[in-house]
């Protein structure tokens, strides 16, 4: 699969490394976290260090639910660095939630495999331990644009946003599906309402729960829906076009009880379009 193309990098004054295919780097900040015994390494150790770092977004494009893959090629001298430790932080500029990621060592690149739970620009910030060091050092950052997951369904473009956002397993969360006629160029227009649509879920089991549907306003439909156990449930949103029943399926992951949720009730901000 192809890098993302569109990555975007934080302008802090460090220099940036960028190719054709809109890989992001940033060479290492001089901040040092101190993460393992007080005494157990010199800081100025790993100030001398000078790592270029390079971002990938194994992805065509971003979206809410889609697990994708985030490369990070760590580079000093010609020569991939070392780390015994690296961990990629994200966090949502839309809700402030942050989440950090551990990341494996693939030939001479880092690999974490991510799910984004909300829509709008995310700060990506890698941290990691050099092999003969105890000090964790800031190494690279750059920010990311994800969209709201989206369905086509017959000549509509179809939204799905969840609240809360991630959901977590035995949680009721509120279900928002917006709809949008879909214009000759394949994009979303006008918010289109008054339609006769039907939302059901899934589980894990297969079986099917058919859902009450509220129209909140223009476009917007909401459903509620108490998941159970942790895993992917299919969402299924049915739409009448024309006397023909036309159907779009989303992916809706549950994450396992330790989830910070932030408890905001939020459905992610604004449309993803």
């Amino acid at each position: 699969m192809q890098p993302l193309l569109s990555s975007k990098t934080v302008d802090d004054g460090h220099r940036y490394s960028r190719s054709s295919l809109g890989r992001v780097g940033t060479a290492a900040l001089a901040a040092l976290a101190v993460t393992a015994c007080e005494g157990s390494d010199n800081p100025m150790a790993l100030n001398s260090l000078d790592p270029q770092v390079v971002f990938e977004i194994h992805a065509l494009e971003l979206e809410t639910f889609e697990e994708i893959e985030i490369h990070v090629q760590v580079m000093e001298g010609g020569s991939r660095m070392n780390l015994r430790k690296v961990v990629l932080e994200m966090t949502s500029a839309v809700s402030g939630a942050t989440r950090e990621v551990a990341m494996s060592p693939d030939g001479t690149e880092y690999v974490a495999h991510v799910t984004f739970y909300e829509p709008g620009e995310h700060h990506l910030h890698l941290m990691g331990v050099p092999e003969f060091h105890h000090l964790q050092m800031e190494m690279g950052e750059t920010e990311v644009d994800v969209a709201r997951h989206h369905q086509v369904i017959g000549p509509y473009w179809v939204e799905l946003a969840t609240s809360p956002a991630p959901i977590g397993e035995d949680r009721t969360a509120h279900l928002h599906v917006y709809t949008f006629q879909l214009l000759p160029d394949g994009s979303p227009g006008p918010a289109v309402g008054s339609l006769d649509l039907g939302v059901a879920v899934h589980d894990l089991a297969g079986v099917e729960t058919v859902l009450t549907v509220v129209e909140e306003s223009l476009g917007e439909f909401e459903a509620e829906y108490e998941f159970g156990g942790a895993g992917i449930y299919e969402l299924h949103v049915s739409i009448d076009v024309a006397g023909v029943e036309e159907e779009g399926e989303f992916h809706v992951p549950v994450l396992g009880a330790d989830v910070d949720d932030g408890g905001s009730g939020d459905d992610g901000g604004d449309h993803g379009h």
